[in-house]
């Protein structure tokens, strides 16, 4: 469980991450770009081979400052693979929302539900999401436009596009 962030503070984060690394206000993002320049700030970035991280296909390390990122998933990546751009931005979130937070792993009652707010996951996927289609650029877009425009999956459109304050 982390503290708890709102949906205006992950959009505010993201912003600035685009603002940070060159990266246009509004639409297509270099994630590729960003992931391999995070090095010049410290960050130890691995592309790995797929039998490392199996099921997964990137994990960070936000305590080391390192993002493992699946060989595969990075190579469709760079062809503009709307999935997996996104796992790299789910990753890069991690590093930028968690790097040195406190993370509760306290054990919990077996029908307590984690608040969504709290949930890293959660705030992993909102920042990815935020950082690849801005919500207040694809308000009036169609998904078709909005997958188009911002290279992601017809469900990231989807997901992006529901995301309300």
């Amino acid at each position: 469980m982390m503290p708890p962030l709102s949906l205006r503070e992950i959009r505010v984060k993201a912003a600035g991450v685009r603002r940070i690394f060159g990266q246009p206000e509004d639409g297509d993002l270099d994630i590729v770009s960003i992931f391999e320049s995070l090095q010049k700030y410290g960050v130890t970035t691995e592309i790995v081979p797929q039998e490392q991280l199996r099921d997964k296909h990137g994990e960070t390390f936000p305590l080391q400052v390192k993002i493992l990122i699946r060989e595969d998933v990075y190579d469709r990546a760079c062809s503009g693979y709307g999935r997996d751009r996104l796992t790299i931005a789910h990753e890069i979130g991690h590093l930028f929302l968690h790097g040195g937070a406190n993370i509760s792993l306290a054990r919990v009652e077996p029908n307590y539900q984690i608040p969504i707010f709290c949930d890293p996951e959660w705030q992993a996927n909102a920042f990815a999401g935020e950082l690849l289609a801005p919500f207040r650029f694809i308000q009036e877009l169609s998904i078709p436009d909005i997958m188009s425009r911002y290279k992601v999956s017809e469900s990231a459109a989807k997901v992006q596009k529901s995301r309300r304050l």
